[in-house]
């Protein structure tokens, strides 16, 4: 019987999830199938019984459930219940789990590349911001974690979760980053295009940038780093090591990273699609 998987939220739009994972079962000549379940709050209920009766073997969560989800299950992760957000639920033993891979898509990239920040600075206060702080104060290690936001008692609530510094919206260049994480939505195609986080002057050749919006390929906070000098890691990246854990957490099986990122690049960008650039694998 054909395994069954797929991803819950609202709106869905355009997910690139279905093209990874049904690439990934074609790839490891797997008999399964992932597909979007669109799903408003109020039918989460009875969609999570129905999982447990279909059964459905993995699940992609993402808005408006990331929290709301985790009352449904039968064990939540150390990793999910540190962030207070998950995105992935997978079966072990008849335990229907629930994990977080937003902070493996978060912190992979950066380890691939051999960058080890040691004053990050993270902007936005929202579910992404929560994966970033938690990969750079739990999982990495880092020495000085600041978040700001525009809202500063957002960004002080998420501070004390996690023990890190909270920075005023207005300070955040003066703060001496030498990694900044936009984790925030300026700059993604739509009402914010054109628009960046982080003053242009307060970026240099020591900066490193992790912008985690990745449509448009190149928003201005990219544009800037790179004017600067900056080293860049490509917003797809998250999203691609993100959804390899998901996988694997699936199926016990990797993706390569090196066959699905060209897939995920011409899904987005199409004949504009960016080529590997030393800056992308370095």
């Amino acid at each position: 019987m054909q395994r069954q998987f797929g991803i819950i939220g609202h709106p869905l739009g355009h997910t690139l999830s279905p093209l990874v994972h049904n690439w990934g079962f074609s790839r490891f000549d797997l008999d399964g199938r992932y597909r979007p379940w669109p799903t408003l709050p109020e039918e989460l209920a009875a969609f999570m019984v129905r999982l447990r009766q279909t059964p459905i073997e993995g699940l992609s969560v993402t808005i408006p459930h990331k929290t709301a989800v985790m009352g449904y299950v039968d064990a939540v992760t150390e990793l999910g219940q540190a962030v207070g957000a998950v995105n992935t639920l997978y079966w072990r033993d008849g335990v229907l789990w629930a994990d977080n891979t937003d902070v493996e898509g978060f912190c992979r990239p950066l380890a691939v590349r051999g960058i080890a920040p040691k004053k990050a600075l993270v902007l936005g206060a929202g579910g992404a911001a929560r994966a970033a702080v938690a990969g750079l104060a739990r999982r990495m290690g880092v020495a000085e974690v600041a978040v700001t936001a525009r809202t500063l008692e957002k960004a002080e609530a998420l501070a004390r979760e996690f023990g890190v510094t909270a920075v005023a919206w207005d300070d955040r260049a003066q703060w001496g980053a030498d990694f900044v994480a936009n984790a925030t939505p300026m700059g993604m195609a739509g009402r914010f295009e054109g628009v960046s986080p982080y003053p242009a002057g307060a970026l240099g050749p020591r900066t490193v940038v992790f912008d985690l919006v990745y449509n448009p390929h190149e928003t201005q906070l990219v544009l800037d780093a790179v004017a600067a000098g900056a080293c860049l890691v490509p917003g797809i990246e998250m999203f691609l090591y993100q959804a390899v854990e998901q996988f694997r957490l699936w199926t016990g099986l990797t993706l390569p990273d090196d066959e699905l990122r060209p897939l995920l690049l011409e899904a987005l960008y199409g004949n504009d699609s960016p080529g590997e650039t030393e800056d992308d694998i370095t």
